[in-house]
């Protein structure tokens, strides 16, 4: 009983989330036709960090760029230059001048056109910055990107560490 209670906390939490990030945005324009699904999606195109989550610690050493394709209630699709081979990642988004970190599981992963991969990935829980002292760091950093929307800054700021 516990557990359900405690997993359907995490959902609405992610949930909420989600909401404030398809709030936030707007559409990215899209032609072809729609795909069946159970859950709604909205075509949104957002900048994200992923950061590859190796034996339950998330590695920032391992961090990618990418840029979401689509985004629903408790999943995205994502689009990367970088493979990623973990099951599981921390998404970082920008809201508000500051990163917001999200865990997932990636459901869907395939190499696509131009040396991109597309993940599809299963939203589970929101994650406080402090929960890890690397992503800790690593919002830091991002939240220099916000504020002064140079991301070749980032690359210049990581510690090698």
């Amino acid at each position: 009983q516990m557990f359900s209670f405690k997993s359907r906390r995490k959902k609405n939490e992610v949930n909420a989330f989600m909401r404030r990030l398809v709030d936030s945005t707007t559409p990215a324009f899209r032609h072809e036709i729609e795909e069946l699904r159970s859950e709604q999606r909205a075509n949104r195109s957002v900048p994200v960090l992923i950061v590859p989550v190796v034996e339950d610690e998330p590695d920032t050493t391992l961090t990618a760029f990418g840029v979401t394709k689509d985004l629903s209630s408790n999943g995205m699709a994502v689009l990367s230059q970088q493979a990623i081979s973990s099951e599981a990642v921390i998404v970082g988004v920008w809201n508000n001048q500051c990163c917001e970190f999200i865990r997932a599981t990636i459901r869907h992963n395939e190499a696509i056109e131009g040396g991109y991969w597309q993940m599809g990935l299963e939203l589970t829980e929101v994650v406080p910055r402090g929960d890890y002292i690397n992503l800790s760091k690593l919002a830091v950093l991002a939240d220099r990107i916000a504020a002064d929307h140079l991301p070749a800054k980032f690359e210049m700021s990581m510690p090698t560490s």
